[in-house]
């Protein structure tokens, strides 16, 4: 009888562990609100560094199907203050994740349906996925299937022969949201995320970044290059010329103001000018890092301090 007993609590363990491992490796979908994906955009010919958000906000009804819609995000707080319309993005019962009337990267997936994501596949699968199966490495062939505890649930990841990024499951790439329909150019330009927000809590963060907005000032951590460029009165307590003194062969075209927290807060276009003048009402008190930027023109980075 004490045998029975014993082979009965075993047996309910095992039982129990089966319930708790079936549970944890459910199928998490696609995000359709309150989800801000965070990324980078490097280039080391022409230096080029720059972060953005995409975020989901509202629905839509496209060919009688319902999307959420996808904005480049003008702040990283709820509710999310949208900018540039993106597309759309829908999700169907198959684990596949389509994107319509894209414009945000190249090539654009215009007003034709393209499948973004394909969950369902298995070790082995190829892939089909972005315009014609025209991805970062044309068709994706799923090499393994590992698993990653986020947030008390375990996320399928799915990795690609020959290619390092990998995709999560319910989040997307780890080359960022749009990377399968996303061209990848030769050369020296990457994308990443930086990081996955939802409902106002970081559920993925890349091990790469010790934040979701961090300042970055450079590819390797170089530091910013402001030997040309002069504030004055420095810090800005009122009004402040930032004069761009090697005038002779001046090419930029932009100036970019960003927070401590990586987000741009201000574009200018100094085309042809010598000079600008910056006002103290404009900005929070605090740290700022400017990057000034033109085409094939390597960046010009370095800090600002409003009182």
């Amino acid at each position: 009888m004490k045998q029975k007993k014993i082979l009965f609590h075993i047996t309910g363990y095992f039982l129990f562990l089966f319930t708790i491992n079936v549970h944890s490796q459910e199928y998490v979908p696609f995000p359709d609100s309150n989800a801000i994906w965070s990324e980078v955009f490097t280039s080391e010919q022409p230096f080029e560094i720059e972060t953005y958000q995409y975020g989901i906000s509202g629905d839509t009804v496209i060919n009688a199907k319902q999307y959420h819609k996808i904005y480049l995000l003008n702040d990283t707080v709820y509710p999310l203050v949208t900018g540039q319309y993106c597309g759309a993005i829908r999700e169907d019962s198959s684990k596949k994740i389509f994107v319509i009337d894209f414009n945000c990267v190249y090539p654009s997936a215009g007003q034709d349906e393209v499948i973004l994501y394909n969950f369902s596949k298995s070790i082995g699968d190829t892939v089909f996925v972005g315009l014609g199966g025209f991805g970062p490495a044309g068709y994706l062939i799923i090499n393994y299937i590992d698993s990653m505890l986020i947030d008390d649930n375990y996320r399928k990841t799915f990795h690609f022969l020959g290619y390092e990024d990998y995709w999560i499951e319910g989040i997307g790439s780890t080359r960022g949201l749009f990377s399968p329909i996303q061209a990848q150019p030769t050369g020296f330009q990457k994308w990443k995320l930086i990081c996955f927000n939802q409902d106002n809590e970081v559920i993925y963060l890349n091990p790469e970044f010790n934040s979701c907005f961090p300042i970055l000032t450079g590819i390797n951590s170089k530091e910013p290059e402001s030997n040309n460029i002069k504030i004055f009165p420095h810090p800005v307590t009122n009004i402040s010329v930032i004069d761009f003194m090697n005038n002779t062969n001046f090419m930029y075209q932009y100036i970019d103001f960003y927070n401590i927290f990586g987000q741009k807060v201000n574009h200018i276009n100094i085309k042809d000018r010598k000079q600008i003048f910056i006002k103290k009402i404009d900005y929070k008190p605090g740290l700022y890092v400017y990057r000034i930027s033109g085409q094939n023109m390597k960046s010009v980075m370095g800090k600002i301090f409003f009182e």
